[in-house]
């Protein structure tokens, strides 16, 4: 029984020795085999031992003439980490191989020694994608080791032509130390178009508070393209300091996609979850006015033209001209509070600029006698509630808000409250008749006036909400003409 024992267990040793894999000196012997194939499973199986010794003979084998072996030598080093192979990894950026090269770039990332900074920025410049994108890669792993600051380096390479940008911007984001926006915001002033424009999409990635300032100021950049990326950044981050800039920028740029791209972000960063209804007329139609509130309340244009308006285009108003809204359902006013509010420019005293409805339940915010009025009818055995501006507005642009709270109705005129009238709630009902702008083609909610508005009327809103003075006075921010 022990003899047979003793058998089986030479016989197992004779078979482990013949399957056993081969020691180091044999597979670095191997490297030096007339045969490509077995120097780059050599190079393959020496990474697998793990066993640093055979370093010196890889960096020996960099010089293969086959690139197959070479670039297994490379990703072998690259296992082993061994900083011995730095200097000649180096060498091997400029190998005349591109699979070669892209494994000297991860070798020296996972060395992680500082002395290949300077090479590996180099490599960013290479005509390979994959020789730059592994050099890219083996930079951040150097910097994340404790290597040096390349901000500074990476900015000045965003300021040539013909560098691989996007590399350099990942890199950038990927290492940026502290004053990362002050550089830019300087490169933004000093560059050239395509650094300038680099940096703006770089600030934009980066996102934050402290984008915001530059990117505001590079909406005056006299490139097109530098400022249409400004604004896709401000929108991006949708801080609303931006808001203001970007809608003055809408009304002074020339180029179209800048300043249609200016509108809509101004208008993303302006609009308000209880906003129902928007209709600026910038986009000059003549047959539907566009709902900009996204609330489906596009209306029927009937005869107005457009003109210039207080920001951007409006339509101008006239005899059995006007803009029917009807009775969508996406504008509903029972039961909550309303703000309706219009940029006004009237050639005469009387005239209707935004009515709802009529005598038995309704709104009215119009012209009477040259001075601006707002009012409502609750019920039909009920009053109509009326307030009325002091002052004459007849030939000048003048900015109008009536609102309906549960206890009153106000007027705002230009920003300001001017009058304000005790009432018995909100509209109990949706009204019988529909809405119009410009006109009221049946009888008014204050039995008044249904006289068409004669001048131009732009920047019409509608709130499910009682605005506040102040956000009354956001809406109203620009100079008398």
């Amino acid at each position: 029984m022990r003899i047979a024992f003793l058998v089986l267990t030479v016989a197992c040793s004779l078979v482990l020795s013949v399957g056993a894999a081969p020691r180091t000196d044999e597979l670095t012997e191997d490297l030096n085999s007339q045969l490509a194939r077995v120097r780059v499973d050599a190079a393959r199986a020496l990474a697998r031992t793990g066993d640093k010794s055979v370093v010196p003979a890889l960096i020996d084998a960099l010089d293969d003439p086959d690139p197959d072996v070479r670039r297994q030598v490379a990703k072998a080093l690259g296992i082993l980490k061994d900083e011995r192979a730095v200097r000649p990894l180096i060498d091997a950026l400029d190998d005349s191989n591109r699979n070669v090269q892209f494994y000297a770039a991860y070798a020296l990332g996972e060395i992680k020694d500082p002395r290949a900074t300077e090479p590996l920025l180099q490599a960013l410049s290479d005509r390979a994608w994959c020789v730059r994108d592994q050099g890219a890669w083996a930079l951040r792993e150097i910097h994340r080791a404790g290597g040096p600051d390349l901000t500074g380096r990476l900015i000045d390479k965003l300021n040539k032509k013909d560098v691989d940008a996007s590399h350099v911007m990942w890199l950038i984001e990927q290492t940026a130390g502290p004053g990362l926006t002050e550089k830019l915001a300087s490169l933004m002033e000093d560059g050239n178009t395509v650094a300038r424009r680099r940096a703006v999409h770089l600030l934009c990635e980066l996102g934050g508070e402290q984008a915001v300032d530059p990117l505001i100021s590079a909406l005056k950049d006299s490139s097109p393209e530098v400022r249409l990326a400004a604004v896709e950044g401000l929108r991006k981050i949708g801080d609303k300091r931006a808001e203001k800039p970007l809608s003055r920028l809408a009304e002074r740029e020339t180029n179209k996609s800048v300043r249609e791209a200016a509108k809509e972000a101004a208008y993303q960063m302006s609009v308000r979850s209880d906003m129902v209804a928007y209709w600026s007329f910038d986009d000059q139609a003549t047959d539907v006015a566009k709902d900009f509130s996204r609330r489906g309340n596009d209306s029927q244009i009937l005869g107005c033209k457009p003109v210039k308006g207080k920001k951007g285009h409006a339509l101008l108003f006239g005899d059995d001209n006007y803009i029917e809204v009807g009775k969508p359902p996406g504008l509903p006013v029972a039961g909550v509070p309303l703000t309706i509010m219009a940029w006004a420019r009237s050639d005469a005293k009387d005239g209707v600029v935004v009515g709802r409805g009529g005598a038995f339940c309704g709104f009215c915010l119009y012209i009477m006698d040259g001075k601006p009025k707002f009012g409502i009818h609750r019920i039909q055995e009920g009053p109509a509630y009326i307030t009325v501006g002091k002052e004459d507005v007849v030939g000048k642009w003048v900015h109008l808000a009536g609102i309906v709270k549960k206890d009153r109705i106000e007027l705002y005129v230009d920003g300001k409250l001017v009058d304000q009238q005790e009432t018995e709630g909100y509209l109990p009902g949706n009204c019988g008749q529909p809405m119009e702008i410009g006109f009221d083609k049946s009888n008014s909610a204050t039995e008044e006036i249904t006289d068409n508005f004669q001048g131009i009327i732009d920047e019409v809103k509608v709130f499910h909400a009682a605005l506040s003075p102040e956000e009354i006075a956001e809406q109203a921010p620009l100079k008398q003409e």
